[in-house]
């Protein structure tokens, strides 16, 4: 029998302490230099936490996210800021991640539809970075378009926010070694090499072995989603009255 996962969101403050301890220990198991001090500090700044538990309801994999309410250009965005996040190598593959994720995305865009709202992704490690072709058209950066210079100036204004101190240049730049994957896990293999997303992404991002993390943004719409993240938002403008002008 296959296993499977199954994911859900909760309020980070809802998050207990037992919780909390299984989170820690499965993000020392993939990431170096992590230390749970800055590792309960990252998690209390997030909104919520994305779970992913076993049918014995043990705790295979998590993402933090937080969400910007923003004024920028003199109109209102929206921005999902990920965060932390790792799956326990024997569920590998398995879409409850990005299902329980694309549902929870659809469901911001459905408080708001007018609003712009947008998936702002950091990523030190190659495999997080092929999530955005994999269900996007259109994201940034990217080796297929330059970048727009609204995108371009958007991402600078969501680095320096968020990341005064380390941004620069699209890159968060880590002064110091910190939290980051393995590097057995991080180094793409020579056929991963051969994608010209992961070859971008390991050219863009040179100090990716050292934490460094390449700040990406896409928007989740309806012209934008392809596959699982575009059946999410479909599924939920199709029961949600606030989206009834723009289902499918």
């Amino acid at each position: 029998m296959v296993k499977q996962l199954t994911g859900s969101v909760i309020s980070r403050a809802c998050v207990d302490n037992t919780t909390l301890e299984a989170l820690y220990q499965l993000f020392i198991r993939y990431y170096r230099e992590v230390d749970r001090e800055t590792f309960y500090q990252d998690l209390a700044e997030k909104d919520w936490i994305l779970l992913l538990k076993d049918s014995e309801d043990t705790v295979q994999g998590f993402t933090t996210m937080q969400l910007f309410d923003l004024l920028y250009k003199g109109k209102r965005i929206r921005a999902i800021f990920s965060g932390n996040t790792i799956i326990e190598r024997n569920f590998w593959g398995d879409m409850a991640l990005m299902k329980t994720w694309g549902t929870f995305m659809a469901q911001r865009k459905c408080e708001a539809p007018d609003i712009p709202l947008y998936w702002y992704l950091i990523c030190s490690g190659y495999r997080t970075y092929l999530f955005l072709p994999f269900f996007f058209r259109d994201f940034y950066p990217s080796h297929v378009k330059p970048t727009p210079e609204y995108e371009k100036q958007l991402i600078d204004y969501l680095g320096l926010m968020k990341f005064p101190d380390e941004y620069k240049d699209g890159i968060v730049c880590v002064s110091n070694p910190r939290e980051c994957l393995r590097p057995d896990l991080a180094i793409p293999p020579d056929r991963k090499l051969r994608n010209p997303h992961v070859r971008y992404f390991v050219e863009r991002n040179p100090g990716y072995l050292l934490g460094d993390e390449l700040v990406c943004l896409t928007e989740f719409s309806l012209e934008n989603n392809m596959r699982l993240s575009r059946a999410c938002l479909i599924k939920q403008m199709r029961k949600d009255s606030r989206c009834q002008s723009f289902a499918v």
